[in-house]
């Protein structure tokens, strides 16, 4: 998270970083029952986008999004949510610690090519080990059908996530042809779905690779001022803290000319297919009922005695790691010309920004998923630097000014 302070128009920048790595995995196999050969098709393009990844967090949407791989008639459909492992059939699938789904329901309102509105839903547990339901039950006597290609998307509102920090835990996607098959789910008999696939979810700061799944991303989000030096290694990502200061060299912002900081970065790596897309939550800066205004939801320059607080992204080519498929997406790309972006100059000046355009898009940033800044391909770790502007008129009230900013980064496979 962000913490960014004003007093007597003395604006500083302290970095509290909330390092927000949503890792979507998925991992099925076809097993082997009791006596009985069950092989299912596995569900594609599978995913599930969680609002927060805070431990504990109640009131979480949870997007469930995936693709049929092949022609179903659909009767039931069955969310599993698992402590131990997302393979369908281990009978390992405690309840995470803490989790609960029981305040949710389901809402219907994403576009779906397959819609399931008119089931019946329900939401039990049906594994011990927790203190909560766990699965998702959706069936109805009157099939929905599905072609091959086609989305499957429902929200899940209202989720209690687990409460330990670092906490990894899984879910389980299983659509059945009968709906006896699906109301009469349990651990020990999942009833032979002919769909289903494995995700894998987690609370981390950063996220560690188990060694049942291959999909990884590792992400994190830092603040490395004046000669602070980075320590990484292929399955780490170390944090530095170090304060980030918008102003003059003693923090203090003048309304004549621009603030620059260039000392927030962030880091990532992964190996979904489909890459990853790294989003921000939060809001602009804030004392009780006063505020320095967003520069907008186009990318816009510095405009002289404007009170304005925006950002753009750019890869970071001279970090130790090569950029490695990072693209800005726009309006934070500087309006198409990144290198204008590259080109500006840390502290506080005229032409500091170097004509750079900045944006901050305050409805979709403050919305349920945040506003996506960029995108990264399967590869090795790539750095992004996020260039903030500060900007104050002649009639800003002092105060001590806070935001809040919250970073995500989400896979697809």
């Amino acid at each position: 998270m962000f913490r960014l302070s004003f007093y007597r128009r003395y604006v500083i920048l302290h970095i509290r970083l909330l390092v927000v790595a949503v890792l979507v995995l998925s991992s099925a196999l076809p097993i082997l029952l009791t006596n009985t050969a069950s092989a299912y098709t596995l569900l594609g393009d599978r995913e599930i986008r969680i609002s927060s990844s805070v431990a504990d967090a109640t009131g979480v949407s949870y997007l469930v999004n995936f693709e049929l791989p092949a022609a179903i008639n659909i009767e039931g459909l069955v969310i599993a949510f698992c402590d131990e492992s997302p393979i369908i059939g281990d009978p390992d699938c405690a309840v995470p610690s803490g989790f609960t789904l029981a305040s949710a329901s389901l809402d219907f309102t994403e576009p779906s090519d397959v819609d399931l509105s008119t089931f019946t839903s329900g939401f039990s547990q049906q594994a011990t080990g927790g203190i909560g339901d766990n699965v998702v039950t959706l069936s109805s006597a009157s099939s929905a059908s599905g072609a091959q290609g086609n989305s499957v998307v429902l929200t899940i509102e209202g989720v209690t996530n687990p409460s330990a920090v670092n906490e990894s835990f899984y879910a389980r996607i299983m659509l059945y042809e009968t709906q006896a098959n699906a109301t009469g789910y349990t651990v020990a008999n999942n009833n032979n779905p002919e769909q289903a696939g494995g995700i894998a979810l987690s609370t981390a700061q950063t996220i560690t690779i188990e060694a049942k799944v291959q999909e990884r991303i590792t992400f994190c989000v830092f603040a490395a001022a004046g000669t602070a030096t980075l320590d990484y290694d292929d399955n780490d990502c170390s944090l530095i803290l170090d304060p980030v200061v918008l102003g003059d060299e003693n923090g203090v912002l003048d309304s004549g000319m621009p603030s620059i900081s260039k000392e927030a970065k962030f880091n990532i790596t992964t190996n979904a297919s489909a890459g990853a897309t790294i989003r921000v939550k939060g809001d602009t800066l804030r004392t009780g009922s006063f505020s320095i205004d967003e520069i907008g939801d186009t990318a816009a320059t510095y405009s002289a005695g404007t009170e304005q607080f925006g950002f753009c992204v750019y890869s970071d080519g001279t970090s130790p790691f090569a950029p490695g498929g990072l693209t800005p997406l726009a309006p934070y790309d500087s309006g198409g010309t990144p290198a204008n972006c590259v080109d500006t100059t840390q502290g506080q000046g005229i032409g500091n920004d170097n004509g750079a355009l900045f944006a901050f898009e305050n409805d979709i940033i403050t919305s349920t998923y945040g506003s996506s800044i960029a995108t990264k391909t399967a590869g090795d770790w790539s750095t992004g630097v996020l260039v903030f502007l500060g900007s104050i008129s002649t009639t800003t009230e002092p105060g001590i000014y806070q935001a809040t900013l919250e970073f995500i980064a989400t896979g697809r496979y």
